[in-house]
């Protein structure tokens, strides 16, 4: 079996021949001048070569050894910078953090606001991913899990906000059948979403309406969607009125672009922060923790858990 070459003795003979000097050696690698002659020694017994020469008491290179110091110089360099690289890796990861959220809350409540947070905290490198289902969502490696269910997780769960459900269309539908809340709830197109919720807990029009003793024959017709974030679309371009999630709806309120048009639903939605016990990234997923809390707080239309 090949012998290794001692990387000390190297490191040794490469301080020794760029200072020219064992004292000077000695000093950049924080040992004795002793312990660098015997590295020096060990490398010469090793490769069966002399390395230097020594006058009047100094030391020069032999010309053999003079041949491949350049070489040994960038071979030490690019070990250093290998190793070094490591520490940027994990300084890397350690500014990382992956948010997961639904595809509505992402478009709809998330990417309005998340400038500023980038604004806020520069040195973060956030990554969004949205789920579909609820086992995509719980399975995702994820350091942050925004949803509407108690999850069974093993995890840190923590409450964010309560958001109400109440019905929205835009200022141009609503003032067709002037502004008559009675009108848009009896006649109205009304949009339907078919994901209502994980859980089941957001309630449909015909929910809605048992609620507040409105009757109506056709309460299952009108356009469907299986995705709250395209029936929101569907609201803001007209087509009826719809149940908004005030998570979702609360930039276009702010905008104008959406109006209520009658009562909020009484039971409300409560929304989940999920995150490991135990993280490397601690500081960064709290400072997320804590913007987002204080955007949410910003919400006419969500309430503290």
């Amino acid at each position: 079996m090949r012998k290794r070459v001692p990387l000390n003795a190297i490191r040794a003979f490469e301080a020794v021949a760029r200072h020219q000097s064992v004292a000077k050696a000695a000093d950049e690698l924080c040992v004795t001048p002793t312990a660098v002659s015997h590295q020096i020694r060990l490398l010469e017994d090793f490769l069966q070569v002399e390395l230097f020469t020594r006058k009047n008491s100094r030391i020069y290179l032999t010309p053999e050894s003079n041949s491949v110091l350049e070489r040994v110089s960038s071979a030490l360099d690019l070990i250093e910078d290998s190793v070094l690289s490591l520490q940027n890796i994990q300084e890397e990861q350690d500014r990382r953090l992956a948010v997961g959220a639904s595809s509505s809350v992402a478009s709809h409540f998330l990417m309005p606001r998340i400038g500023q947070f980038l604004s806020e905290a520069p040195e973060i490198d956030l990554s969004l991913h949205t789920y579909l289902t609820l086992r995509e969502a719980e399975t995702q490696q994820i350091d942050l899990t925004i949803c509407n269910w108690d999850s069974n997780l093993d995890c840190m769960k923590e409450p964010l906000v309560e958001e109400e459900i109440l019905p929205v269309c835009t200022p141009e539908l609503a003032a067709r059948y002037g502004n008559d809340t009675k009108r848009l709830l009896a006649e109205a197109p009304l949009i339907h979403s078919d994901r209502i919720g994980f859980d089941g807990s957001v309630p449909d029009w015909s929910k809605y309406f048992a609620e507040y003793g409105v009757e109506r024959k056709d309460i299952l017709h009108g356009p469907r969607f299986n995705q709250a974030g395209t029936a929101t679309e569907a609201a803001r371009s007209g087509v009826g009125i719809l149940l908004g999630r005030s998570l979702l709806i609360q930039s276009s309120l702010e905008k104008g672009d959406l109006v209520r048009v009658a009562e909020s639903f009484p039971e409300r939605s409560a929304y989940y922060m999920l995150s490991p016990w135990k993280t490397d990234r601690a500081s960064v997923l709290q400072k997320f923790k804590d913007w987002l809390l204080r955007s949410v707080e910003a919400n006419d239309y969500v309430h503290a858990i």
